[in-house]
């Protein structure tokens, strides 16, 4: 059966919305690097590279986040870019899981 143009097209429409292109994911590893280099840049002045700086009340940046539940928002308070906090999370990650379980 032959289907009217007008109708084929439709439906070369649809299966085109239906499977569109992939866009070009940003690799973990790319993400880890990118956050690692805004912490650097922005936080480790006060907090050390590895966020393992002794604040005035004794605490660290890293201890802090360990014990919340939404570390991610925390960071927003001086991460306004949502690209740039969730990169930077990443990097946070990797540090708290290179914690030992007893210093979080």
């Amino acid at each position: 059966m032959k289907l009217p143009i007008p109708l084929l097209a439709v439906v070369a429409s649809l299966l085109a919305i239906a499977s569109p292109a992939s866009p070009p994911s940003v690799t973990d590893a790319t993400l880890l690097e990118q956050g690692k280099n805004i912490f650097v840049t922005r936080c480790a002045k006060c907090h050390d590279n590895d966020a393992n700086k002794k604040l005035p009340d004794g605490t660290t940046l890293l201890g802090r986040l360990a014990k919340i539940k939404d570390p991610e928002e925390r960071i927003g308070t001086r991460l306004k870019d949502p690209q740039e906090r969730h990169a930077v999370m990443i990097y946070i990650d990797s540090l708290l899981k290179s914690l030992p379980s007893s210093s979080q």
